[in-house]
């Protein structure tokens, strides 16, 4: 029997968990520092919301100077909200709520897209040079960067997602309170995103799966020895 590639989310935060929207961001260069703005505003000048300063650090005169160590600066960064998936073990998860004080804590996502927003795209194989579609290749797990997910149960799009791997992301753990979350990974499928996580990190794909030669896709003997590589490390002299 097949494994199913969603389950029902439960009632404890757990990693595969898929969270309807949540921000994940990208600080650009320059950085650019906010601090409160000290002084006062003649009558009649109204603010919506909190009046800040904005400097850019290492061009403007920043009194007191920024320092980044905790508790660290407030800066400028873009925002987006997209789907999430969670990423930070369960057992952490767990300690971080017992402990309280969860505006002090950080889990890890990673934002997930839908894929129809590629329909039609296509990129040159740098190997082969040869068009490939997007879609296609996102949806078969040929890059490390980027994980396949199925239609999520009462979609009507029927190309399904992908999870980011290349905009991971760390949130104060307040963020995830009250976030809807109807579906998370199944088994198989959790596991199948962790292999690929490694494989993002360490471009090591021969630990997950068979390796194949690019040119004509049999299976490549991975007890093989390059003419001139030695089995074990020389000694060194």
């Amino acid at each position: 029997m097949a494994h199913p590639f969603y389950d029902k989310a439960g009632s404890l935060i757990s990693p595969g968990d898929i969270f309807d929207r949540l921000p994940y961001a990208r600080i650009p260069q320059p950085l650019r520092v906010v601090r409160k703005f000290p002084g006062s505003l003649p009558k009649g000048v109204t603010v919506r919301g909190e009046l800040r300063e904005v400097f850019e650090y290492g061009r403007d005169n920043i009194d007191p100077p920024a320092k980044f160590e905790p508790p660290g600066e407030d800066v400028l960064a873009n925002a987006k909200m997209a789907k999430a998936i969670f990423l930070t073990w369960g057992s952490e998860v767990e300690d971080d709520e017992r402990s309280g004080g969860l505006q002090k804590k950080e889990w890890l996502i990673a934002p997930v897209f839908a894929l129809s927003a590629h329909k039609g795209a296509e990129f040159t194989d740098r190997l082969t040079g040869q068009r490939v579609n997007l879609v296609e290749a996102i949806r078969d797990g040929r890059s490390p960067k980027y994980f396949p997910l199925q239609p999520l149960p009462g979609d009507i799009d029927p190309l399904g997602y992908y999870v980011d791997f290349k905009r991971l992301c760390s949130l104060a753990a307040t963020h995830f309170v009250n976030v809807p979350r109807e579906w998370k990974l199944g088994g198989a499928a959790l596991n199948d995103l962790y292999h690929q996580l490694i494989w993002f990190f360490t471009r090591r794909e021969i630990f997950f799966r068979p390796v194949r030669c690019k040119a004509c896709g049999n299976p490549v003997d991975l007890g093989i020895v390059f003419e001139g590589q030695p089995v074990e490390p020389e000694e060194a002299s």
